[in-house]
């Protein structure tokens, strides 16, 4: 037998969607360091992604290729330009001769798969994972491999190919649409008593629960990201996961901490730039000498992300004295544009600054003779400044609104009424008035250096602020806290959540001061929310002492995600799937 290779299959290679994209991205480097040449990825063809990540290479399988594409399946050769740049193969089955239907009836007939009613998002991954089905099976015939799928999307291959297979389940599609629906997962899962197939049905995503069931079953090794959703798995499928593969970082890729101190403070005066264009319009904005910025970011899953709950603290924050915080949330959503009185805000401001800008040259000289000549500085610099009347005139525009309400909560205009985020921080108080002590901004949009507003890309905005705050009840791992302390701010999770309880696994309580782990597992809700709003309300008093104390313990506790360390756990896998398969 010659060497084993890997073979890597998913949606997200060379083409983010989700959370999958940063697992394997991260993961490359160390994929091809245990298997060099023998690393191949597979991934969907997506014309616009293929632009900006994929790179065409001399193509080692054209005889393949022109057999599948005889079949309807065009496939394109390269490398993915992410660390490692991994061998990488787009498959496109947009053209695939044989119908999704004939497909479906295989696993009908075959596995019990019942997709007779399924749609168009069922369908495309369907067709796609068969096509990719067909290139491993002609591959196979060349060089033995371990092939890894990553989802149900992905599960495709298992049903057709004769190498070992490993399945992997980053969340389970019926766990997610269970807790998207407000069902108590966490109490069905410890009673056991799910039924998955009524359920799933009633839930709308029958088919892909079986395709993700019967991958489960077929493969040789059934894994997942987490204890969290190891639990989930083994109660919604009768399966039991045969290994936990964590989900690594490489921190050693971000900035050390010192660099990122020098880069807090620069992105951090954008932010209070931002905030003096949003809120001073209004009322004078009061941010002291070292204003909090905190936040929030993820999928719009309002009750998953503990989206509520962290509203709700903060509404208790706000009716309590103490120092003002400014809270953002991070959350997509579908939007018109920006809201066009911020940024009428932002467009007054930038003129402002663009006077006082220009105007520099000539404050700096008289400012520099009134002393020489042993005048009164400042009125030499009143008096430059009013030469012309424009100073007076930009400052009575920038303040027009003053007298009226605060500032909007959503800082772009939304394609929706009724948004949860913006009627439940109104039903807590928190309307951004001037007597407000929490001062909210939602940015449902992606952060871009393009956007109009912020103008920053999500990465410069974590760096910019004190800390990330994510109270997850439906988190099967959760990048975001890891990333949050990579890249220099604090951050919270909750035990619900896999990486917090890795993070638990890993360290003390006492040890965990950078990264806090918020206890929502069997608690009562009132007792979580006090605790939330008693740790954000910790986070806002820690001095610039403590903070570096516990960045640096955060950073310290982000390592322990390297995929130095968990990048192993995927080579045991996968020597399980050739032992079971032989």
């Amino acid at each position: 037998m010659e060497e084993l290779e890997f073979l890597e299959v998913s949606f997200e290679v060379a083409n983010k969607v989700g959370g999958i994209y940063q697992v394997l991205s991260s993961k490359s480097s160390k994929m091809a360091d245990f298997y060099g040449e023998g690393y191949l990825t597979v991934g969907y063809y997506d014309e616009a992604s293929m632009r900006k990540e994929f790179a065409p290479r001399e193509n080692p399988y054209d005889e393949i290729f022109e057999k599948l594409s005889d079949e309807g399946i065009e496939c394109y050769y390269g490398v993915w330009e992410v660390e490692g740049s991994p061998r990488t193969i787009l498959v496109d089955a947009s053209g695939l001769e044989k119908s999704v239907d004939e497909i479906k009836e295989f696993y009908w007939e075959e596995h019990g798969i019942d997709s007779y009613s399924a749609g168009h998002d069922f369908d495309e991954p369907v067709k796609w994972g068969y096509a990719v089905a067909r290139l491993v099976e002609e591959l196979e015939k060349e060089q033995d491999f371990v092939v890894q799928l990553h989802e149900w999307l992905s599960s495709g291959p298992v049903f057709h190919v004769d190498s070992p297979t490993v399945f992997t389940t980053h969340a389970t599609v019926l766990g997610r649409a269970l807790s998207n629906s407000h069902h108590d997962l966490l109490s069905m899962i410890e009673s056991g008593d799910i039924d998955d197939e009524g359920l799933a049905g009633e839930l709308g995503v029958k088919a892909k629960h079986d395709m993700e069931k019967a991958a489960g079953r077929e493969s040789d090794v059934f894994t997942t990201v987490s204890n969290v959703t190891g639990e989930e798995a083994s109660a919604i499928h009768g399966i039991e996961p045969d290994k936990i593969l964590p989900n690594g970082f490489n921190v050693e890729d971000y900035p050390s901490l010192e660099d990122l101190s020098v880069n807090h403070k620069n992105e951090k005066d954008e932010v209070l730039e931002f905030l003096h264009a949003y809120f001073d319009p209004y009322y004078p904005l009061e941010l002291g000498d070292d204003p909090r910025i905190f936040f929030t970011s993820g999928r719009y899953e309002f009750y998953n992300k503990g989206f509520d709950l962290l509203i709700e603290a903060l509404g208790r924050i706000n009716e309590r004295p103490g120092e003002d915080l400014y809270f953002f949330f991070l959350v997509p959503s579908d939007v018109k544009g920006p809201d066009m009185e911020v940024l009428e805000n932002k467009s007054l401001y930038e003129e402002l600054e663009d006077y006082v800008e220009s105007k520099m040259p000539e404050l700096r000289t008289r400012f520099v003779n009134s002393v020489a000549s042993g005048e009164d500085p400042v009125s030499a610099v009143q008096e430059c400044l009013k030469d012309s009347g424009q100073l007076e005139f930009l400052q009575e525009n920038f303040h027009k609104k003053r007298g009226s309400e605060g500032p909007p909560i959503s800082a772009f205009e939304l394609n929706y009424e009724n948004d949860d985020i913006v009627e439940s921080l109104r039903a807590q108080g928190i309307t951004n008035s001037e007597d407000d002590r929490v001062k909210v901004v939602f940015y449902p949009t992606y952060l871009s250096v393009g956007d109009k507003l912020l103008s920053m890309d999500y990465e410069d905005m974590v760096v910019a602020s004190s800390a990330g705050f994510f109270p997850s009840y439906y988190e099967p791992w959760g990048y975001t806290p890891v990333e949050t302390a990579a890249n220099g701010a604090l951050a919270l999770t909750s035990d619900l959540s896999g990486f917090g309880q890795f993070l638990m696994e890993q360290v003390d309580s006492s040890e965990r001061k950078g990264i806090q782990i918020l206890e929502r597992k069997d608690r009562d809700r009132e007792e979580v929310v006090e605790e939330l709003a008693r740790t954000i309300e910790e986070f806002l008093s820690f001095d610039k002492t403590e903070i570096t104390e516990r960045k640096h313990n955060a950073r310290k506790l982000a390592q322990l995600t390297s995929w130095e360390k968990l990048g192993e756990n995927y080579r045991e896998a996968h020597k399980m799937a050739v032992e079971k398969h032989d």
